[in-house]
């Protein structure tokens, strides 16, 4: 009896084990989502922490590695520029837009990249402009694509939504 006891008590105590290691994933490089407003406040925190020199030297680093698809650390260097991105880095918001084409560190989101390469343009980022055009393509070959009014819409709402979260992060 008391074999038959230990037995199920063993099983009931794995089981509960296993369910909660389960619960309890680890975050690594490979895993992409997408980021909610606690997220981005948290990652605009830490890059504004940073020494300017220290944004620019990481920034450089991640647009090298997200543009060209070779980023060795993919999250981190999304949550890198999307922080720095919704604190007015134009060069950051073209890195999103990279990360969102190609699905780096992120879900891809070419109706995302768009807007972020608009962003980016509107900031002063020059190379943006053959983004936002390709991006464009992108679009148009899907039906239905939005439309160029659509668009403009989208990229406004974002910087009201880039406008608030600063608010926040200055609190």
């Amino acid at each position: 009896m008391f074999k038959r006891l230990f037995i199920v008590v063993t099983f009931i105590l794995s089981v509960f084990t296993c369910a909660a290691a389960a619960q309890v994933s680890a975050t690594s490089e490979k895993d992409v989502y997408r980021p909610d407003k606690k997220d981005i406040i948290v990652w605009m925190d830490q890059a504004s922490k940073m020494p300017a020199s220290q944004q620019n030297e990481k920034l450089d680093a991640a647009l090298k590695g997200v543009s060209v698809s070779g980023s060795k650390t993919p999250r981190s260097d999304f949550q890198l520029c999307l922080g720095l991105a919704y604190l007015g880095n134009a060069r950051a918001q073209r890195c999103v837009g990279y990360a969102y084409e190609k699905g780096i560190g992120i879900v891809d989101d070419p109706l995302e990249a768009f807007v972020w390469f608009t962003l980016a343009q509107s900031g002063g980022v020059a190379e943006s402009r053959s983004d936002v055009a390709r991006m464009a393509l992108v679009l148009n070959s899907v039906y239905p694509a939005p439309s160029e009014e659509e668009l403009e819409t989208m990229a406004a709402e974002q910087k009201v939504k880039i406008a608030t979260y600063q608010k926040e992060v200055k609190k």
